[in-house]
Formats: C-alpha cells, structure tokens, sequence
C-alpha cells in the first residue's frame, strides 16, 4: 500500500511543477504561493513514505513521471490550475482508499497526516478557485 501511493506521488503534477517552473502571472500570485507549500510537502511526502517503506524492510517503487506531465513545461501556472486541482483530488482519493489499511501503526498514521494535509492544500485553492471547485 504505501508503494501504490509513492508510485502515485512519483506520477504527480507536484514534481513536474518544480522542474518546469511555470509563468505565475501577478493574477496567479496567491495559486503559486500555495503550490509552492503543496510541492514542498509532497517532496517531504516522497523521501517520508520511501524512509517508512525502508523501515518495514520493504522496497520503494522505482521514480516515473507520467507521460500527460510532459506538457507543462512553458506554460502559465493558471493554464494548469484545473489539472493541478484534478490531480490533488486524484491524489487524495487514493490516500483515502489507503487510509488505515497497512495493519502498522506508524504508517497508517503517515498517510493519515499526508491525507489531511493534501485536504487542506486543497481547501486553500478551492477558496482561489470556486468555479473549478463547483465544476469538479
């Protein structure tokens, strides 16, 4: 279980967005404030969930980007806030379906934390975009 969601992690628009840097216009300043938060956390996601895999002697899955993630580079960061939302729902959905079910303590707790966390980023772009809320 914590592999299928560092795999989801690793298939992210999160990562994509700190390499590729996309154009924040003065209109899309509160959106890439908060993304900057959100990809900050999700890289502390990543080495967190690979150092509990390691601790329960398992294996990380292997870092692979999604092939749709290859056109965000040179664009404008509100170009991409709908796919951003989406893959911030997609991403707590499966933390959702992953809460609760490793049968350890400790990791059931990270993805818990990780869960509410995504939430609350979310939340906060909600507020920036109600419309793609309400459309989602």
């Amino acid at each position: 279980m914590l592999n299928r969601v560092l795999a989801a992690e690793y298939e992210s628009l999160l990562p994509r967005l700190k390499e590729s840097d996309p154009w924040v216009s003065l209109n899309s300043a509160d959106d890439g404030a908060e993304l900057i938060a959100t990809v900050r956390d999700a890289e502390s996601n990543v080495r967190e969930l690979n150092e509990m895999i390691l601790d329960l002697r398992g294996a990380p899955v292997s870092r692979r980007a999604a092939t749709a993630s290859s056109s965000v580079h040179y664009v404008n960061l509100s170009y991409l806030m709908p796919a951003i939302l989406a893959d911030l729902r997609r991403l707590i959905s499966i933390y959702e379906s992953a809460a609760g079910t490793t049968g350890h303590r400790q990791a059931d707790a990270l993805l818990s934390r990780i869960l509410e966390n995504y939430r609350r980023h979310l939340a906060a772009l909600d507020k920036i975009h109600p419309n793609q809320a309400l459309s989602a």
